[in-house]
This record gives C-alpha cells, structure tokens and sequence, in this order.
C-alpha cells in the first residue's frame, strides 16, 4: 500500500462516515432506524446520485484499482462481523431456553412461512430473477431466507423506545427473535455451502460445513457459554479495569470464533454471531459493558459498511419495481402470518398475538447484511441485491408506527398506587433484598399475598431478564395466579442500588407492579406509563426531593394522573381505530 493510497482511503472513511453518521442521527431524529440514514449517505455518494452528478469526482474518491476497492471493502467488512457480534450480544439465550415452548413455536413458524413462500416464488422466477452462476435451489433458498429473517436490533430498540423492553411482552419477542436469528443464519449456512462458496473446493463435501455449523453452535451455546461466563466473572472478581478487559476478551472471542468457523465451511460471520450468543450472559457481561460495544459497531463499524454496499451499484438502473414489490409482500405477510400461526398455536394471548406478529415484519439491518453476503458470494445479482435491500428498509420503515399504533394507549386509568404502597426509605441495599421488602409491603396490602410467594415469583423473572431500566429506575414485576386487580409498591433509596441497568447507574426509584396473570394488557400499559413518566428528569428530582410518604404519595398521585394507562383489552383501539 503506498503514502498515497492510504491517504485516499483516509479521505473516504472521513467522508463516508461522516455523512453516514449525520444522515444517520437525522432518520434517528425522525424515529427511524438510522440504518436508513446510513444507505441514503451511500445513494448519494455513491454511482446513484454522486456517479450520475459528478462522476469525476465520483472517480477521485472512489477509483476502480483493485488494491484502493480491496482496502476499502476489508474496513467495510469488519462492520459486517462487528455487527454479528453485536446482534449475538442482544440474544439472551437463558431467556429464550426458558420461555421455550411459546419461543420456538414462535420463531420456527416465523422462519418456515416466509421461507417456503419465499423460496416458491424464486423457484419458479429463476429464470428472471437470476443474473448469477448458481443452483436453482441455492438460489431459491437464499431468497427464502432473504424474505424470511428478522432484524432483532431494530425491534430490540423499538421496544425500549415504547419503555415495553422490560415486560413479560418484551421478554418473549426478544426469546423468540433470538431464535429466529438462529434459524435464520443456520439455513443461510446451509445456502453457502450448497452453492459451494463458503469452504476451500474440495476440501469439505457440502454436508460437512452444515453438521460443523450445527456441532458450533450446540457447543457455542452451552459448554462455551458457561466458560465465557466463568472467564468474564473471573475477571469481575480480580477487578481488571473495566469496561476494556471483557471488551478487548469479547473481540477476541469474537475473531477466535471467526476463524473457526471459516475452518469448518462456514462464513465467519456465523462464528461472530455464535461469540456473542457465548459473551451475551447478563449474570457476566454487564447491560453497561454490552452497550459500550454496541455501540462502538453502530458509531464506527457499521455505518461504513452499510453506506459502503450501495457506493458502486447504480441503484437506479438496477432497480426492478416487480422484485422490489415481491420480496416486500413476501417479508411482510410471510413473516407477520407466520409470526401470528406460531403465537396461536403456542396459546399466546390474543392481546398479545398481533404485536408478535407485527415486530417479527422488519428484515432491517440483518436483511441487508444478509443481501450483501449473498452477492459478494455470487448467489444473487445486483437486481435482487438492490430487490432485498429495498425490501428490508421498507419493512424496517413500517414495523415503528405500526407497533406504536397498535399499543398506544386508549381511555385513561389511573395507576393502582394505594396510600400505603409507598416506601420512602428502603431499608435494603441490594436487588434481592429490595424485592423482598416490597414483597412484604404489597402482601400487607392485598389479602391472600404471601410474601415469600411475591417474592419468589419477582426474583424468577428478574433471573429470567434483569429489570433496570435506566435512569435510576427498576421496574421488578410478576404475574400472578388468583390476584384480582394489579398491585404497584414504590420505594425510594437514597443511595441506589446495583440493578445491572444499560446505563450502568444505580437504581434510585423501585416500583413492584404485580398483575393477573389472566390479565395480559395491564402490565404492559403500567410499565409504559411509569416509564413515560421517569422519562423527564424533573419529575425523578422533584420526586427524590419529597420529604416524607405523604410527600411523595402525593407527588406519584399528580404524576400518574396526567399519565395515559390503557382500558382494559376489550375496549383497546387497534391500529386502525381512530
């Protein structure tokens, strides 16, 4: 590489993630996945609009050498792995193992609709869909697949988006997603070795990378796990500085894993997404430390690579209306009616059955990872490369308003805080502590509560997905057999305690909210009102300054009254109510 070729390449990382991350933040702005900012920036820099406008200076920042391409697009590529690995991050596999009858029925349902519709219709359009050297059935599958997986980061953040990621909802979209993701990068697995593109010729048969994927992931996921947790623990124990120890391990892993995975057949994007499955134990891996390296992929990584795929397409001239209109109804319908047939036949509430439904249609960031293997590996062309992309932001574009839609809240009901379930001082300092405190608080005021009950059926879910949502906020919660209306208790501690929040502060403002457990829409409307509430910063001040229970029962009493909690679900407007 000489002086001047590193200067260039320079000069097109400055430029690329500079626009990438401005446009990024504007469709943030606007309640869009930034995604959609990060493919424009590379619309306009790239043939599209910059080749069309000016393609001299087009030429300067993005000549054709072959060594200038090959510098750019290794720095591009590691946006694809970091990705993987940030995505493997968002899996809370005990999560999943643990919600996994209503999980796997979900997800399989909403991998094998798409799929199968998904690779009937490429099947019989081969012929013009096609533009690459590839097996009819490889082809078709890939598209199946294109059509068929779901992008868990753009529904991870819509959910705390909603302040929804914490409830019993949220829990099981995330599980069932987690699944999904799985599914979804095996058969694409399976799909690179059919086409014979993702181990050296002749080395590997086409059905030893398939068993080798599968034998990595089971071993992955269970006995690599529990070593990472243990070397991740380790490291808490000696007190190595932190967040840079368990990130630099992780990364680490991460290529590790990578590596291995190109070994037995497979794409190494495979084996970062199995390294963040290992390193995505919350017991190990903090909610702090798992933000920090998601979002050095999202700032550095990813940004470059999504606006580095459309720099050399001409999106407008490869852009077919037919495929684009196809593979979005496919993606949509598929993956929606599948997502629905699984949460119906897994006895999933009917409440809850068209919001699983609804956050299962984005294919998103992970459509367009997937479209852009699948072309660097020859499978499709740039039609039906340009066909998935538009698909996947699409389906991106419409999951936010629709599930926002579906599950804003109706009439106004006042959060069920009664007079005596305010604690203005915990006595306790630690998580488990707290929740058996307010355990017996709220066994005082309901008759038929036992506290030791409460307090196991809060501290089960709480090992199931930690509740801290941030901001000084803990939201522990259960459902509950036999209870008849929801009960909330509140406690203030001064000095906060360790609540293993994203935001990596001590939790100040506890509630404990228990609900029916026939009742499926109550917990979901009371955490989204109280953290709406604790949103504004004032509000967790004034409240923190309240001297006395009187003080702050009443203070809680003027907050929620002005906060919309929903009717109850037969009288909850749908998204095309008015």
């Amino acid at each position: 590489m000489s002086h001047e070729q590193l200067l260039l390449l320079l000069l097109q990382v400055l430029v690329v993630l500079g626009v990438a991350r401005l446009l990024g933040e504007a469709a943030r702005a606007l309640h869009q996945p930034p995604m959609v900012g990060e493919i424009l920036a590379g619309l306009i820099l790239g043939k599209t609009i910059l080749g069309s406008v000016s393609p001299e200076l087009f030429g300067f920042l993005f000549p054709t050498d072959d060594t200038q391409l090959a510098l750019f697009d290794v720095t591009a590529q590691l946006g694809v792995l970091f990705l993987l690995l940030a995505i493997g991050l968002e899996v809370d596999v005990a999560a999943a193992w643990a919600m996994r009858r209503q999980s796997f029925s979900i997800a399989v349902a909403g991998v094998v609709v798409p799929l199968a519709l998904g690779s009937a219709v490429a099947w019989v359009f081969y012929p013009t869909w096609s533009d690459a050297e590839v097996a009819r059935s490889a082809f078709a599958l890939f598209v199946g697949a294109a059509v068929s997986i779901t992008a868990i980061t753009v529904v991870a953040r819509l959910l705390f988006d909603l302040r929804i990621a914490k409830s019993d909802l949220g829990l099981l979209l995330l599980s069932a997603m987690a699944i999904n993701d799985l599914l979804g990068w095996g058969i694409l697995a399976v799909v690179l070795a059919l086409a014979g593109v993702a181990a050296t010729p002749g080395v590997l048969s086409t059905v030893a990378p398939v068993v080798g994927a599968l034998v990595f992931a089971a071993a992955g996921v269970s006995y690599g796990r529990r070593a990472v947790t243990r070397a991740l623990q380790r490291f808490d124990a000696w007190q190595l500085p932190t967040p840079a120890t368990p990130l630099s391990f992780v990364v680490c892993l991460a290529l590790a894993c990578g590596v291995v995975a190109d070994l037995i057949g497979v794409h190494p994007i495979f084996g970062f997404l199995i390294a963040g499955l290992m390193a995505s134990d919350q017991n190990a891996l903090s909610e702090h430390t798992r933000a920090v390296i998601t979002q050095m992929v999202e700032a550095l990584f990813v940004p470059i690579f999504f606006a580095g795929i459309c720099l050399h397409i001409d999106f407008g001239t490869r852009f077919s209306l037919g495929v684009v209109t196809a593979l979005t109804t496919l993606s949509v319908v598929g993956k929606f009616g599948g997502a629905w047939l699984g949460a119906f036949y897994a006895g999933v509430s009917r409440a809850d059955r068209t919001p699983i439904a609804i956050a299962h249609i984005p294919g998103g960031s992970v459509g367009v990872l997937l479209a852009a293997v699948g072309r660097s590996s020859g499978i499709i062309g740039e039609e039906m490369f340009v066909g998935i992309v538009f698909a996947s932001v699409a389906s991106a574009l419409v999951v936010g308003p629709l599930l926002a839609a579906w599950l804003r809240p109706g009439a106004g009901q006042r959060l069920p805080l009664p007079p005596a379930a305010v604690l203005p001082r915990l006595a306790n300092a630690t998580r488990y502590g707290v929740i058996d405190e307010l355990s017996t608080r709220a066994a005082r005021l309901r008759r038929g509560l036992r506290a030791d009950r409460v307090g196991e059926a809060v501290r089960r879910r709480e090992d199931t997905m930690g509740t801290g949502v941030g901001m000084g906020v803990a939201i522990p919660h259960a459902r509950l057999e036999g209870l008849g209306d929801p009960v909330v208790v509140f406690g203030f501690s001064e000095a906060g305690i360790e609540w293993n929040a994203i935001d990596d502060e001590p939790a100040h403002f506890v509630f404990l909210v228990l609900t029916p457990a026939g009742e499926d829409d109550s917990q979901l409307q009371i955490l989204k009102a109280i953290g709406s509430a604790f949103l504004d910063a004032g509000v967790r001040d004034q409240l923190a300054a309240c001297e006395g229970e009187a003080a702050m029962r009443d203070y809680l009493g003027e907050v929620f009254a002005e906060v919309p909690v929903a009717a109850p679900p037969s009288l909850r407007a749908g998204p095309d109510s008015a």
